[in-house]
């Protein structure tokens, strides 16, 4: 049986490469950090390609990097001119570059893997908790009278859907809530409005199927701005005599599911989606989003957003999808 000691990742080489032009990168050879059984090999040795442009561009010395605000202090226009090695050393736990120039870098190796290798596997959040009708029964609940931030925070990241209670039925008692907890994102609508079936004094009526009294479905709003809604409020300040339920649905709950099948085209075929009004006289308005999937991911695969309203969908070019389905 073996005992286990704790390591730290090790370099054993360095050697330059050529990526674009002669020697301007270099392959770092290491062990990485791992639990190591005595009286084994360890673990497998790793390499990964640098590029000088790359080390320059990290350097967290003193006169390339503010640490407390964690911005570069170097132009980016000199960056390339700057990265001409004059040679490169190592320990067993750093690199040191002196460049051309005279600066000196030097970069701990475990800080230097962790910021080059970053977000390269994807990275599922364990807060995040999908949910349905049968695994969520009720609505997470807080009340406005003493209400904490981390509460409604906590709740909203961990199900992406919080009531508040205890507000009072006016639009300047919600608007004060919205303000009190997060800064108003403006829009064409403005940053906050009062809307119904039909215009008021105060606010028109809206060419827009989601003002009237037909159900509209499930849907994610917003899908015609490039930048959709990150947090929206409602406020029901005079229910419907009949009807007026509302339908909330886990749309990362769906994406999830879908990721058995139909994932790939959802998440890579970009639509575009447009919010078109042109009455009453003088008040058209014309918003259009292009190229975007209904299923946006980041570059590791996790899910971003989800853009999904078919009711304000641009007519679907079939040019790209039967391209290559066509047979002289």
């Amino acid at each position: 049986m073996f005992s286990r000691r704790y390591a730290s990742t090790f370099i054993t080489t360095i050697e330059f490469r050529t990526i674009l032009n002669k020697n301007d990168a270099i392959e770092l050879s290491y062990h990485p950090k791992s639990a190591i059984p005595l009286g084994s090999c360890g673990p497998r040795q790793k390499s990964l390609i640098l590029p000088l442009v790359w080390l320059r561009d990290h350097c967290q010395s003193e006169k390339c990097y503010n640490l407390p605000t964690h911005q570069r202090k170097a132009n980016g226009t000199q960056i390339f001119s700057k990265s001409a090695v004059e040679n490169v050393k190592n320990s067993q736990d750093s690199i040191t570059v002196k460049w051309k120039d005279g600066h000196e870098s030097i970069f701990e190796v475990d800080n230097l893997i962790e910021r080059a290798l970053k977000g390269t596997k994807p990275q599922s959040s364990g807060y995040v908790e999908l949910w349905d009708s049968k695994t969520l029964k009720n609505i997470p609940k807080i009340s406005k009278i003493g209400l904490e931030f981390r509460d409604f925070a906590r709740n909203l990241a961990r199900f992406g859907v919080v009531i508040v209670e205890n507000v009072k039925e006016t639009a300047e008692a919600t608007e004060e809530l919205c303000k009190s907890l997060v800064p108003v994102h403006d829009t064409f609508f403005g940053q906050f409005w009062t809307f119904s079936n039909s215009a008021t004094k105060d606010e028109p009526a809206y060419e827009d199927t989601a003002y009237g009294n037909d159900g509209i479905g499930p849907h994610t709003d917003g899908t015609y701005f490039d930048q959709t809604p990150g947090i929206q409020v409602f406020h029901c300040l005079q229910p419907a005599e009949n009807g007026g339920k509302t339908v909330l649905v886990d749309s990362w709950r769906c994406a999830n599911d879908l990721k058995k099948e139909h994932f790939e085209i959802l998440s890579h075929v970009k639509i575009g989606h447009h919010y078109l009004e042109g009455t009453p006289a003088g008040s058209s308005i014309y918003s259009l989003s292009e190229e975007k999937p209904v299923i946006e991911v980041d570059s590791s695969g996790n899910i971003k957003q989800i853009r999904n309203y078919s009711r304000s969908l641009k007519n679907i070019d079939l040019s790209s999808f039967l391209a290559e389905k066509l047979v002289n």
